[in-house]
């Protein structure tokens, strides 16, 4: 039996979104209305669902959704720290992030499902 999380809770919104913005990576608040890769540390929004177009983008903003995740320090199952790291991933932090639920890693392909 396989475990599948796709689009549980999904929940998306558009925004105008900034350079280098593509479909799976992970997005900050950069003003209003806005999202981008934002700095290295920032708090993550939500996770890009499709192709930028025009200038905009729909973002998930809620549900579960699969990260890529960068740095020495795998995310474990369980409610975990996490933030931006400024190249459209997360990674784990002891301050200053977001608490996401992670359901699953993948440290081979360096991902995780979360439910933001």
């Amino acid at each position: 039996m396989d475990i599948c999380f796709e689009g549980v809770g999904q929940t998306a919104a558009t925004f105008q979104a900034g350079e280098g913005v593509k479909p799976g990576m992970v997005v900050t608040m950069t003003g209003n209305g806005a999202v981008g890769l934002g700095s290295d540390g920032a708090l993550p929004c939500g996770v890009v669902l499709g192709g930028v177009r025009d200038g905009a983008a729909a973002v998930q903003i809620g549900g579960a959704a699969q990260v890529a995740y960068t740095g020495e320090t795998a995310p474990a199952a369980g409610w975990q720290l996490l933030a931006g790291d400024g190249a459209g991933g997360v990674k784990v932090v002891s301050t200053d992030g977001i608490r996401w639920l992670v359901l699953t890693v993948d440290t081979t392909a360096k991902t995780a499902v979360v439910c933001m």
